[in-house]
């Protein structure tokens, strides 16, 4: 019949070709581990014979040492205990004495009385399970490198930007967001040159290092002119991109030309009072046979004038830096207004006294430092005289459960733009004295320091002339 034919299409398969030929190796031995079969598969990945092999090698031979120690004290028990073991890595000796790592399979077959007949194994070349094994773990290696690295950079103080050969930002840490203004999300693939304002600068003036090399950084300004910024930028060569630093030095800048400036003026500020008191002591000394009294009284006077202009200079700076070290604290009384404004009227000189105008309530309790509060109101007069030639009126009077002390005169008054500077350390209306009005510039900032630590508040109140200076202190 045609049904009981045998098949002898391509698709028929002898039992000893699959034994022989199968896709995994085969191997039969005995107890005491003589292999009594070994399948061509087997033989052909160690580059062994049969006749080398079969009756003649144990298991145990064709492991790797350290594959023979574990089936010894694991493998062959367990075997022994449950008949069968899965999965169970090892590694087989070629002939050639290199190593396969392989797969085993076991199951152990027993007689009819229950004694241990032979072993049945297959073995699974895992050579290339390895290998990808080997690729992956270096691949999560690189990747959680990489995420440590990007950990690490986003807790960076300065800022790092990598640019890629094409110009195109591929990096930039949480920092140099910060510095540079801009997000990630948003400038990532982007062309430096379009994502970041004032790019063309950085690449023209900074020298990119070869690898290995100390970069030499570069000071340039960044930003628009509404908020110009100084950055410190270094780069480096990181192979197929380079790796920019940015470091903002904007306070480091505006503190190295608050030295300069501070310098100078306190060096210009120094050196009239000591000119002047040089030249009356020198004149004095050279011609005081010839001079009458008078002359020399004027001479002595005019040498204390000025050693008492040298004192309040040096008094000022010293005081400014105690502030600025916060030395200095406020001691807090109650006290009448009037002790103050009197005090200051007795410091202002005889021929100005007549134009100070004053208004103070007989009975205002004020809280504060009357030694301190006198040196502000005292500088805020004096200012008023020097910039003014009318009347300075000098009012005291209670203001939202304040007590509020201003002082008011009629001269040419503070341009719009320098009212937010006025309380700025070494600011002066006029730093060239083209009016003759001199001064160290801490005068005002002095005030406002020691009007806060006494829990008050310093302000200026626009007027259509002259300026109006106030400070409101809590009343006792």
């Amino acid at each position: 019949m045609e049904g009981s034919r045998q098949d002898t299409g391509p698709l028929h398969e002898s039992a000893e070709d699959l034994y022989e030929n199968a896709p995994v190796g085969y191997l039969s031995f005995v107890p005491d581990g003589t292999i009594v079969r070994a399948n061509r598969t087997l033989l052909t990945w160690l580059s062994l014979e049969h006749d080398d092999v079969v009756g003649r090698l144990r298991l145990h031979d064709l492991l790797a040492p350290g594959s023979r120690i574990y089936h010894e004290t694991h493998v062959a028990p367990l075997l022994q205990m449950q008949d069968e073991v899965h999965e169970i890595a090892g590694e087989l000796l070629r002939g050639d004495g290199t190593r396969l790592p392989v797969l085993l399979n076991a199951v152990l077959v027993r007689d009819h009385s229950g004694e241990a007949r032979v072993v049945r194994a297959t073995f699974l070349d895992v050579s290339e399970r390895r290998r990808y094994e080997r690729e992956l773990l270096r691949a999560r290696a690189e990747a959680e490198a990489r995420a440590r690295a990007a950990l690490t950079l986003d807790h960076v103080a300065e800022g790092v930007l990598l640019v890629g050969e094409d110009g195109r930002i591929e990096l930039l840490n949480a920092a140099a967001e910060a510095v540079l203004g801009v997000a990630a999300a948003e400038v990532a693939g982007r062309s430096a040159a379009e994502a970041l304002p004032g790019w063309e600068l950085v690449t023209s003036r900074v020298a990119v290092a070869r690898r290995g090399a100390l970069p030499a950084p570069e000071v340039l300004p960044f930003g628009g002119r509404q908020e110009e910024r100084w950055l410190s930028v270094a780069a480096i060569d990181a192979g197929d991109a380079v790796a920019y630093t940015f470091r903002d030095v904007t306070a480091e800048r505006d503190l190295d030309r608050l030295r300069t400036e501070m310098v100078a003026i306190v060096s210009h500020e120094l050196r009239t009072p000591l000119t002047g008191a040089y030249g009356a002591a020198k004149t004095l000394l050279a011609r005081r046979a010839e001079l009458d009294d008078a002359q020399q009284t004027a001479l002595l006077e005019l040498v204390v004038d000025q050693a008492e202009r040298l004192a309040r200079i040096l008094d000022q700076i010293l005081l400014t830096s105690a502030l600025d070290t916060s030395n200095l604290d406020a001691r807090l009384l109650a006290f009448e207004a009037h002790e103050v404004v009197d005090a200051v009227l007795q410091g202002v000189a005889a021929g100005d006294r007549g134009r100070v105008i004053v208004s103070v309530p007989d009975r205002l309790a004020v809280q504060g430092d009357l030694d301190r509060l006198r040196q502000v109101i005292a500088n805020l007069v004096d200012n008023a005289l020097k910039y003014s030639d009318g009347p300075v009126r000098l009012t005291v009077a209670e203001h939202d459960l304040s007590a509020r002390f201003t002082v008011a005169d009629e001269g040419a008054g503070i341009p719009a733009a320098d009212r937010d500077r006025v309380f700025e350390k070494f600011f002066r209306l006029d730093p060239a004295q083209r009016r003759g009005i001199g001064g160290t510039g801490l005068g005002l900032y002095i005030a406002r320091e020691l009007v806060q630590r006494m829990g008050g508040r310093i302000g200026y109140l626009p007027r259509d002339r002259g300026t109006c200076f106030y400070v409101d202190l809590p009343p006792a």
